[in-house]
């Protein structure tokens, strides 16, 4: 374990012993979507952000690439985890001495580092600061107090697990926002909305849905078609 980690680890599960109402919270949060849905709500926001023509197509443009890129950023993720040494979760490590209110439930199967939410939501607060300080400065604030710090207190990650997706989704939204990059990415949707609006419309919806459960139902149903494929 890197040494960061543990010290932060064991003074968070100080703070969960002598705080059993915070720690209900805490878990409260990591259960409820809303902090998830939050950030689609504000992408949907900025896609209708702006009565200025030139002001809405760059806007739009940047949401559809970061639509993509968070499509992309799970894909990295899952890619990260199957390359790079195997990190246990806290959770799922008695040897580390610590106690969790989660039981492990799974989670000892899929590597620690990078977290996907850190990775996937930091792109996106980057890409929605592109379009509006204040709606990327709400969608940072909610991924790191909302969406990341749960996930380190309930021992889910490490605290370097969601440091380092902080970082790989930080450069990913700086490149998402380059401009022959985020048109390269929103040149389909684009076309599609042209198109198609009403099957881009609920393709967007259809995304937008995914992007707040971290694309996991598409990673199950992955996961699961290669374990029967196997058994085969």
């Amino acid at each position: 374990m890197w040494q960061l980690d543990l010290p932060l680890l064991r003074w968070l599960n100080r703070i969960a012993d002598a705080s059993p109402a915070l720690t209900r919270a805490i878990t409260w949060v990591y259960w409820d979507p809303l902090k998830t849905a939050l950030v689609a709500a504000l992408l949907w926001w900025a896609w209708f952000d702006g009565d200025d023509g030139e002001r809405r197509a760059r806007a739009r443009e940047l949401v559809a690439a970061g639509l993509v890129g968070s499509v992309a950023c799970v894909a990295l993720v899952r890619l990260l985890a199957a390359v790079l040494p195997f990190r246990l979760r806290p959770l799922a490590d008695p040897a580390l001495g610590l106690h969790f209110p989660l039981t492990t439930n799974g989670w000892g199967e899929w590597s620690a580092f990078p977290s996907d939410n850190a990775v996937m939501f930091s792109m996106l607060s980057v890409c929605l600061f592109a379009v509006s300080r204040p709606l990327g400065v709400l969608a940072a604030l909610d991924t790191v107090a909302l969406i990341c710090f749960p996930r380190v207190f309930l021992g889910i990650h490490h605290p370097t697990d969601v440091g380092g997706g902080l970082l790989i989704g930080g450069a990913a939204g700086w490149i998402i926002t380059r401009v022959p990059v985020r048109r390269t990415l929103a040149f389909p949707a684009q076309a599609l909305l042209r198109w198609r609006p009403q099957l881009f419309y609920a393709s967007a919806f259809l995304v937008t849905y995914l992007l707040t459960e971290v694309f996991w139902p598409v990673t199950r149903a992955v996961v699961t078609v290669m374990k029967l494929a196997r058994g085969l």
